[in-house]
């Protein structure tokens, strides 16, 4: 969402007329950069003084993702969100989902390779977030494993709470959340259950703001229902945009694949330890031609380079014209339309500054490969 269309919504919220212009601007940058906001007026009302979910003046994010290998570009994405939420002062929860993970059938259910996982994507969003401060307090960061919330007894209450009047249908609707199919799971009871857990979550983690990509909109919207019928306070939802595979989102001759960037297919998408030579050759494949601005090139500029270098350059062999940068989109689309800058050029440009931008993962996976060597061990790569 851009600056106007957040304070289109914030003009359109209940009590929103009594922010000051102090707390309007925490919001816009908290939620830059954010493809929808959904419940923005509970932030609203704690920034105007009234108790956070925790009891206090201290709003609490969470993420819930599951242990499931490598870490992929959209990773970028949320650290992104995070690093925005912690500068003004939201303590963050990235919320370890080994059990959901097991659910999902994650490393053929095996939870001591599920935990090294867990350990892993710590350790990631750490170097990607410059290892901020870490605990319960404003402005730091924390890491929870689902296991350790679900030894509450009154956890499961909650489960059973928040699937209480849920059907099956209503629920099959929401494997997506997991990368399901609605028909994948029919001989598979605990997927069921998989939605009222994610809701449960958020309910017994006491925080204001549930976040993650577009693809857990279902689930987020499934809370609220559930927050509706019990009367309970609900969390505002951040929803961040999701990039496409680099084959391309479909239609035309690219109506054959899931557009979704999933590590899933390692040549579909950009992981964040590929090297510069592995970025160059899936870049050379990546779906990019003039006259269609629908491209996951033109989208990992938008959402990575430009957001993280503030321009993309492009550097032609000089047989094939000069260097040129970019700061602005669409003046770049038009370039490629136009033929000022050839399509392959432009790919490339991507994949040099996807290069930079990775730059610290690899240098301190280099210097630590613990972890890295045992998840490359446990996924064959």
């Amino acid at each position: 969402m851009t600056p106007e269309e957040i304070n289109r919504l914030l003009d359109e919220t209940t009590g929103s007329s009594e922010l000051t212009e102090q707390n309007r601007g925490k919001i816009l940058s908290m939620f830059g950069g954010v493809e929808e906001i959904v419940g923005l007026e509970h932030v609203v009302s704690v920034l105007n003084g009234n108790n956070s979910h925790g009891g206090d003046s201290v709003l609490r994010a969470y993420i819930g993702l599951e242990p499931s290998g490598k870490a992929h570009l959209g990773w970028i994405i949320l650290a992104d969100s995070i690093r925005n939420m912690l500068n003004q002062g939201v303590n963050v929860l990235v919320f370890l989902a080994d059990w959901h993970a097991w659910v999902n059938d994650k490393f053929d259910r095996d939870m001591d390779k599920i935990s090294i996982a867990g350990d892993y994507m710590s350790e990631v969003f750490r170097v990607l977030l410059g290892f901020p401060d870490e605990g319960d307090g404003a402005g730091q960061i924390r890491f929870m494993r689902a296991s350790e919330l679900m030894d509450s007894g009154k956890y499961w209450e909650r489960v059973l709470r928040c699937s209480k009047g849920m059907s099956l249908s209503r629920a099959r609707r929401t494997f997506s959340i997991m990368g399901r199919s609605e028909d994948s799971s029919d001989d598979d009871l605990s997927a069921f259950f998989y939605p009222a857990m994610q809701a449960a979550d958020i309910f017994e983690l006491n925080v204001d703001i549930a976040f993650g990509g577009m693809d857990q909109r279902k689930a987020h919207m499934y809370m609220r229902d559930v927050g509706d019928r019990n009367q309970w306070i609900k969390a505002t939802c951040i929803h961040t945009p999701m990039l496409s595979g680099l084959k391309g989102r479909g239609g035309g001759r690219m109506d054959s694949f899931d557009h979704k960037m999933s590590k899933s297919d390692p040549n579909n998408a950009v992981l964040l330890h590929d090297t510069a030579k592995k970025l160059e050759k899936k870049f050379r494949k990546a779906f990019l031609e003039p006259g269609n601005s629908d491209s996951p090139v033109y989208e990992i500029a938008k959402h990575v380079i430009m957001p993280s270098q503030g321009e993309l350059h492009v550097q032609p062999k000089p047989e094939f014209g000069e260097p040129s940068s970019w700061s602005d989109l669409d003046s770049l689309i038009s370039a490629v339309n136009d033929g000022t800058v050839h399509p392959f050029d432009a790919k490339m440009a991507i994949a040099r500054g996807l290069t930079e931008i990775l730059a610290p993962i690899s240098e301190h996976f280099d210097e630590k490969p613990e972890l890295l060597d045992a998840v490359n061990k446990m996924t064959g790569g």
